[in-house]
């Protein structure tokens, strides 16, 4: 495959990231831990979570490859966790916050170093969200995406103003 396969990629990858980031921008901290609905997430539980999915999914791209982050954040943040308002219950908000820039960070380097397996198949573990290697990073940027949905309902609960790109 070639470089544009990698620029696309990451160009959605970096979409996605941007609306993220604007919209937690504009939460106030004291708001993070708000439930709008039953056995929903949380504006914390999102960052934490989406930077819990680019970790785990590059230790399963990279054999041996340990996950960067601590165990705790695999029980608050991993698929099938629960939130709680508990703030306490979770990092701070600082650390929240710079998991999810070196998150991405290593996941796009990881990809701009492996331009020559992008046609590659992902691992088994991986292949819910996406067949190949290029097509692995439109997913994720899906799936921050549906997380960006959940943080405008979060927002509009809390009577927020909307944001824009």
């Amino acid at each position: 495959m070639s470089t544009r396969e990698l620029e696309t990629g990451i160009a959605s990858l970096d979409f996605a990231r941007h609306m993220l980031l604007n919209l937690l921008e504009g939460t106030p901290e004291d708001l993070w831990f708000h439930i709008p609905i039953p056995d929903g997430n949380h504006t914390a539980w999102i960052a934490g979570h989406v930077a819990w999915e680019d970790d785990d999914c590059l230790r399963s791209l990279i054999d041996g490859r340990d996950s960067t982050l601590p165990q705790a954040w695999h029980d608050c943040f991993g698929t099938g966790s629960q939130p709680t308002p508990n703030a306490a219950d979770y990092p701070d908000i600082a650390d929240l916050r710079a998991k999810l820039n070196e998150s991405r960070e290593a996941f796009k380097s990881f990809f701009a170093a492996s331009v020559d397996k992008l046609d590659a198949p992902v691992p088994k573990q991986l292949h819910g969200f996406a067949k190949d290697f290029a097509s692995l990073m439109h997913a994720v940027a899906c799936h921050e995406m549906v997380h960006v949905g959940q943080l405008t309902v979060i927002r509009k609960s809390l009577k927020l103003k909307p944001v824009f790109a």
